[in-house]
């Protein structure tokens, strides 16, 4: 088969001017490295999602218990033995004690059967409760705590003996017909019983100072004695009311939110109960320090100093945004009726003289602002209402009539600084107002229903500064 011909004209492209394309590299390459650099040096727009939150400051501070408390001494020497439990309410002939200057009914005591006990339901809880707070606190660290687990233990177990230890006693001492060196040992009024001591039972406001602080440590030492005691020699704390009082630093910050405050929200660490009692704030040595009154619990902290509460200064539910959100923005304030009804809805009526002398009104497109709680009131007068126009889009002294025939007229002079945020919804910086609720170092809280301002899931721009309002989001 022939093969097929080639043709012998050989056609030679025309080459392009590689200089010229050269050129237009090198200048898209510097275009580039610009956008770059100007990329890294432009402050960068970060946007922020609007949250409906519950903002609660709880602080946690240490405190000191005041008391009406009083240490009993012993007024004789002997061997003793208690029949009242640690924490038990007494009355006046109630008897904590006895003392037995011999020893001889102590060691018939000592010496008897008290027969099978048996153990109540809330027995084996309050037993079981212990081992469990004992395991939760343990530390190779603070042996102390051991000391404190057997005392505790002791005192459950006591409370089951002790009424079969008095019933020993009578029986005793009626087999013997009495024995002058045998006594027993009684309240002489009223209160709650404890076998702890840290020598601070004298501690009231005026003996209080900056130096109470320093170390909050609980340090109680046991008064019940295992046999003989000493005349004068404490054996056993009461205290008279179940009134007391708890006194603790405070921050400038924490101070300055419940100076004005009547009552505060507390709870109690160790038992978390919540309660609602009076405070009192004042200042001494340069600081700052508050005091609660409080009328239930106080047994369950009998053998405690020093005590943890949580304090509840703010609870507040709104709108949740950064603090570093909000920017002030300039507006004249206005009363309310000069805001009128257009076909679009409300405008702002402009007085505009003529050269002739004649006043046309004319509507004015604007932002107007409501805020629900600007208003003014004058004994036995109405509410004032105010509303606010931005001042960039009114000169000062621009005179604003209430209605098209002019009957009323006002004119804008007086300023206000409103807080606000930009809101991007719509892919431009808008201006919303917002009322502040509550704030901390960070977050605020807003009010949901202010008009023309934010509702959850809103975007807003998080660093007003880096941008202004109407600029486009790139």
């Amino acid at each position: 088969m022939a093969g097929r011909k080639r043709s012998g004209k050989v056609v030679k492209m025309k080459r392009k001017d590689s200089k010229v394309t050269g050129f237009f590299l090198i200048l898209f390459a510097i275009y580039i490295l610009a956008q770059g650099a100007l990329s890294l040096t432009k402050e960068h727009v970060s946007i922020y999602e609007v949250t409906e939150k519950k903002i609660a400051d709880d602080n946690l501070v240490r405190g000191i218990i005041i008391r009406n408390e009083k240490l009993v001494d012993s007024d004789q020497e002997g061997y003793i033995n208690y029949y009242v439990a640690d924490g038990t309410k007494v009355g006046a002939r109630t008897k904590i004690y006895s003392i037995d200057q011999t020893g001889q009914i102590y060691n018939q005591l000592a010496n008897t059967e008290t027969g099978e006990i048996k153990l109540s339901s809330q027995n084996t809880s309050d037993i079981r409760s212990e081992i469990s707070a004992y395991r939760a606190a343990y530390s190779l660290s603070d042996f102390s705590e051991t000391y404190n687990f057997k005392y505790n233990l002791d005192n459950t177990i006591s409370e089951l003996t002790n009424a079969r230890l008095l019933d020993n006693v009578t029986q005793i001492l009626k087999d013997q017909g009495g024995e002058s060196s045998f006594q027993f040992g009684s309240a002489g009024e009223s209160g709650i019983v404890s076998y702890t001591s840290d020598g601070l039972e004298d501690m009231d406001m005026n003996s209080i100072t900056s130096k109470t602080f320093e170390n909050t440590s609980d340090d109680p030492k046991q008064l019940r004695k295992i046999e003989s005691v000493k005349a004068g020699s404490p054996i056993y704390r009461l205290v008279t009311n179940e009134s007391w009082s708890v006194v603790f630093p405070l921050s400038k910050e924490q101070f300055k939110n419940i100076q004005q405050e009547k009552t505060v929200t507390v709870t109690l660490k160790k038992i978390q109960a919540r309660v609602t009692p009076q405070v009192t704030t004042f200042t001494m040595d340069g600081g700052y320090y508050a005091r609660i009154d409080l009328k239930r619990y106080m047994i369950q902290y009998i053998n405690n100093r020093y005590i943890d509460l949580e304090i509840k200064m703010n609870d507040e539910a709104g709108l949740k945004i950064p603090k570093s959100s909000i920017l002030q923005k300039e507006f004249y304030k206005i009363p309310a009726d000069y805001v009128a009804s257009g076909q679009s809805g409300d405008t702002i009526l402009e007085a505009v003289y003529q050269k002739d002398g004649s006043v046309d009104y004319e509507s004015r497109d604007t932002m107007i602002l409501s805020l629900d709680n600007e208003s003014d009131q004058k004994d036995g007068e109405e509410k004032q209402k105010y509303c606010y126009i931005p001042v960039e889009d009114f000169k000062a002294g621009t005179e604003i009539s209430a209605d098209s025939l002019g009957s009323s007229l006002f004119r804008l002079s007086e300023t206000v600084q409103l807080d606000g945020v930009y809101c991007c919804n719509k892919g431009y910086c808008e201006f919303r107002p917002v009322e502040i609720a509550y704030q901390n170092n960070e977050y605020c809280i807003i009010r949901k229903d202010t008009a023309g301002g934010l509702s959850a899931y809103d975007h807003i721009i998080l660093d007003p500064k880096v941008i202004r309002e109407d600029d486009i989001i790139y």
